[in-house]
C-alpha cells in the first residue's frame, strides 16, 4: 500500500468504501465510526455499502502532565487498554491510572449522550462490524474499541482506516478478522500528513452526520432523504460503490456537489464555481487580501481559512485589509517561533491541522535538525520581538505578549483542542499560560 494523500476525511471514506466493496449488499453489516474524526469517514463508507451507521466511543488516556503521551485508552462498556511500556517506564501507579480513567470515562459518557440524541446503539450481536477511524498511530484507541466490541459478540470485526503505520496494521491483524488500510506512509509521523485538509471535526458535525444516517431509508437500501446527507449532497441512484456518485462526470473527491454541501463549507463550495481569475503576486503577503475564487474548491477553502486568521489579527489592531502584510508578518513570526519550540513530531502534528496555505507559511525555512529550541515564556517573547519588523513593533506599542495571544487565538479555531493541549503540555508552564 503506497503513500496516498486524501483531500479530506470524506475523500478518505470514499476511497475506503471502494476497498470494502465486497461488503456491499451483504446482510448484517454495521459501520461504526470512532469520534470525532472517524465519523465523517464512516459516513461515506456506510452510504456506499448501504449499511447502517453508528458511533462507538473511545477516549485516550494521557500520562498526567504529558497528555500527548498515551498510557492507554478506554472504550464504551467499561473497557480499558493500557500501554504497558509507558506505564512501566513512567512508574505510573494504579491510583494514577484509576483517576485518569474515571475522568475520561465521565467525558466519554457526556459525549455519547451528546451524539446519540437518546437513540439506542445498534444491536451488534451476530453482525459484521466495520469499525472506522480517520487514521492510526499507535493504535491504542482502536485496540480498546476492538476489545470492547468483542464483548458484544459480533460475527466478524473489520478495521478500516485511511492511513496507519504498517506495524500497527500488522498488530491489529492478529486481533480482528480483517484490516483494510488505504495507505501506510513511510516514515510515519502523524495521521494528518496523509490529508490536504485535516481540519478538526466538531461535535456538531458528528451529530449532524449521525442524525442524517438515522433519517436514511431502511438499512440495506442505501436510500437517503431528499436533501441528501450533510456534507455530500444527495446521491444518484446509480452511483458506483465507494464513491457516492456525483453530478455527471465529476471524479471522486473533486466532483461538483449539489446544494447540500458539507457543514460549514457550502458557501466556499458554491463560490468556487465562479470563473478562474489570475492572482496578483506580492511577496509581502498582501496578495492574500485580494485572492478570489478559482474554481478549485480545496485551494479556495484554504485561502478563505487563512484570510480568516489574518482578518482576526487585523481586527484586533484596527489594521486595514489593504495592508495585509502586517498581519501576514505577525502570523509568520509567531508561527515560526512556536514551531521551533516543538519537537519534530509535534511540528508535524500541528502542521497537519493548519489550513494548507497557512501550512506553507508555517514550514517556511524550517530546519528540523535544530529542534526543539528550549524557550521559556520570556525567551519566547524575546525571540518574537527580535524577529518582528520594527514598523509592526511600533504599531503594537511593543506589546509582544498581546500580539502572541492574538495570533494564537486566531489559529486555535483550526486546531483540535486535544492537539493544542498536547502542545501546551510539553512547554514550560509559563509559556503554556501564554498559549492558553
Amino acid at each position: 500500500m503506497a503513500d496516498r494523500l486524501f483531500q479530506d476525511r470524506r475523500d478518505a471514506g470514499r476511497v475506503l468504501a471502494g476497498l470494502l466493496g465486497h461488503y456491499r449488499g451483504r446482510p448484517g453489516v454495521v459501520v461504526l465510526g470512532l469520534p470525532r474524526g472517524g465519523v465523517p469517514v464512516a459516513y461515506e463508507i456506510a452510504g456506499a455499502l448501504a449499511a447502517p451507521l453508528d458511533v462507538f466511543l473511545v477516549h485516550k488516556l494521557g500520562v498526567p502532565y504529558h497528555e500527548e503521551l498515551a498510557m492507554g485508552a478506554i472504550a464504551a462498556g467499561g473497557v480499558m487498554v493500557l500501554n504497558d511500556d509507558v506505564v512501566w517506564s513512567r512508574g505510573l501507579s494504579r491510583e494514577t491510572i484509576r483517576k485518569a480513567a474515571e475522568r475520561e470515562r465521565r467525558a466519554l459518557l457526556r459525549r455519547e449522550r451528546l451524539y446519540r440524541d437518546a437513540r439506542p446503539m445498534i444491536e451488534l450481536d451476530g453482525r459484521v462490524v466495520i469499525v472506522v477511524d480517520d487514521g492510526l498511530a499507535t493504535g491504542a484507541s482502536m485496540r480498546a474499541a476492538i476489545q470492547a466490541l468483542g464483548r458484544l459478540r459480533p460475527a466478524r470485526i473489520v478495521v478500516a482506516v485511511p492511513a496507519a503505520p504498517a506495524s500497527t496494521c500488522r498488530e491489529l491483524e492478529a486481533m480482528v478478522d480483517e484490516v483494510v488500510c488505504a495507505s501506510t506512509p513511510t516514515p510515519f509521523f502523524a495521521v494528518g500528513q496523509s490529508y490536504v485538509d485535516f481540519t478538526q471535526t466538531g461535535d456538531a458535525e458528528v451529530r449532524d452526520l449521525l442524525r442524517a444516517a438515522a433519517r436514511a431509508g431502511p438499512p440495506g437500501t442505501g436510500s437517503r432523504d431528499a436533501g441528501g446527507p450533510p456534507g455530500t449532497g444527495s446521491r444518484d441512484a446509480g452511483g458506483p460503490p465507494g464513491t457516492g456518485s456525483r453530478d455527471a462526470g465529476g471524479p471522486p473527491g473533486t466532483g461538483s456537489r449539489d446544494a447540500g454541501g458539507p457543514p460549514g463549507d457550502r458557501p466556499e463550495e458554491e463560490r468556487s464555481r465562479s470563473p478562474s481569475v489570475p492572482l496578483p503576486s506580492d511577496p509581502s503577503g498582501k496578495e492574500m487580501s485580494r485572492m478570489v475564487e478559482t474554481g478549485f474548491t480545496t485551494f479556495d477553502t484554504t485561502v478563505n481559512k487563512t484570510n480568516h486568521v489574518l482578518k482576526a489579527i487585523e481586527e484586533a489592531y484596527g489594521w486595514p485589509k489593504g495592508r495585509r502584510n502586517r498581519s501576514y508578518s505577525a502570523l509568520r513570526v509567531v508561527l515560526h517561533v512556536l514551531r521551533d519550540r516543538l519537537t519534530v513530531d509535534e511540528v508535524a502534528r500541528l502542521g497537519s491541522q493548519l489550513p494548507m496555505l497557512t501550512r506553507g507559511i508555517y514550514y517556511g525555512s524550517w530546519d528540523p535538525r535544530r529542534l526543539p529550541i528550549e524557550m521559556n515564556a520570556g525567551e519566547f517573547m524575546a525571540r518574537v520581538r527580535s524577529t518582528l519588523p520594527d514598523k509592526i513593533l511600533e504599531e503594537i506599542d511593543g506589546d509582544v505578549e498581546r500580539l502572541v495571544h492574538t495570533v494564537v487565538h486566531a489559529l486555535r479555531e483550526h486546531v483540535d483542542e486535544e492537539e493544542w493541549e498536547d502542545i501546551r503540555s510539553i512547554v514550560p508552564k509559563d509559556l503554556a499560560a501564554v498559549l492558553a
